[in-house]
């Protein structure tokens, strides 16, 4: 038996997490720029500015549904959820190839911390096996499953122009 697929039963994710609507080709950048490597209330911003309080204390729903309730509570969860360890039985199940790419990543930022030996020693961070692939370019696909909301994170790689002092 298929898994029961509830539709959002107009149930709609805030703007602030979304770009263009579903079936368009090219994707419309979302209002929040946000590297997901860092703390949200820290690195955030929308137009240039730096993300609100007023922004964060929204319904990240429409109408509000429990568990997805604020939007800084859903920008908290993917930030925590990509500080988490990579377990043993995920970094197993990757090629060598991509685990040489993950090292990299991980080694690096490990260098730019300030305290590098520290980072190094906890290990390798889910955000270390996102690659270059770390700004946030919203949430889509809003639909409940089995008594649980779901939505689809995008992530799209960061094309901000580099200021080189």
């Amino acid at each position: 038996m298929a898994p029961s697929i509830t539709p959002t039963h107009g149930v709609k994710l805030n703007p602030l997490f979304t770009g263009s609507s579903s079936g368009e080709r090219y994707h419309a950048p979302v209002p929040i720029e946000w590297d997901v490597r860092y703390h949200p209330t820290r690195s955030a911003e929308i137009a240039n500015m730096p993300l609100l309080s007023s922004h964060l204390s929204q319904f990240a729903t429409n109408p509000p549904i429990p568990k997805l309730h604020l939007c800084r509570t859903v920008l908290e969860a993917i930030y925590e959820t990509l500080r988490q360890l990579v377990r043993g039985h995920e970094w197993e199940g990757m090629s060598l190839k991509q685990r040489g790419r993950i090292e990299d990543i991980h080694r690096a930022r490990c260098r730019a911390s300030l305290y590098p030996e520290h980072a190094r020693l906890a290990g390798v961070r889910r955000a270390d096996c996102l690659l270059s692939t770390t700004m946030f370019a919203g949430l889509t696909s809003l639909v409940r499953r089995r008594e649980q909301w779901q939505v689809v994170l995008t992530l799209s790689r960061d094309f901000r122009p580099r200021v080189h002092y």
